[in-house]
Formats: structure tokens, sequence, C-alpha cells
């Protein structure tokens, strides 16, 4: 390898694998989601409205919500968060 190539890291072959994947940072601070930022597996246009809404609005959103997503404190918690979730999605379809 080229002393000017730099090896991917895990969590940059995690990233990668994740298209389309849209960050949010969450509007009440982690309050109903449980996490400062959200990943989703899906285009911005996509990302569900109850995240954005009100108190009791958000706060049912995410009680009820069964849409695959990530949860973290910082950004790579949560796309780590999301990488974990599809594959056990993906787990028990098999």
């Amino acid at each position: 390898m080229s002393d000017n190539l730099i090896e991917p890291t895990n969590f940059d072959l995690i990233e990668e694998s994740i298209y389309p994947l849209t960050i949010v940072r969450d509007r009440y601070n982690g309050t109903y989601s449980g996490g400062k930022f959200t990943a989703w597996n899906r285009d911005p246009d996509d990302i569900p409205e109850g995240i954005c809404g009100d108190d009791c609005s958000c706060h049912y959103f995410w009680l009820h919500n069964h849409i695959v997503c990530g949860v973290g404190d910082t950004i790579q918690e949560a796309i780590g968060n999301l990488y974990i979730n599809l594959n056990r999605e993906v787990d028990d379809d098999e």
C-alpha cells in the first residue's frame, strides 16, 4: 500500500455501507429519543415529522416508533447504532 493512502477505519466502512444516510440533531436533546443525534437510512425528505413535533407529538412518536434508526450522544454513536439496528433487522428476516 502506498504511504499516501490511509486505510479506512471500521467506522469509515460502516458509514460508507449505509446509503442514504441522514443525521438529525435531536430537537429535545435526547429527552424522548434517548440521544442527542438520530441517524436514518432515509433521504432527508423521508424523515418522520414526528421527531420534530411539539413535546407531546415527539414523545408519542418515540414511544411508538417502529422505523429502524440509530440514536446516540454523538454522530458516530448514532451511525453505529443504526448499523447495528439495520443488521439486526436483516438477521430477524432470515
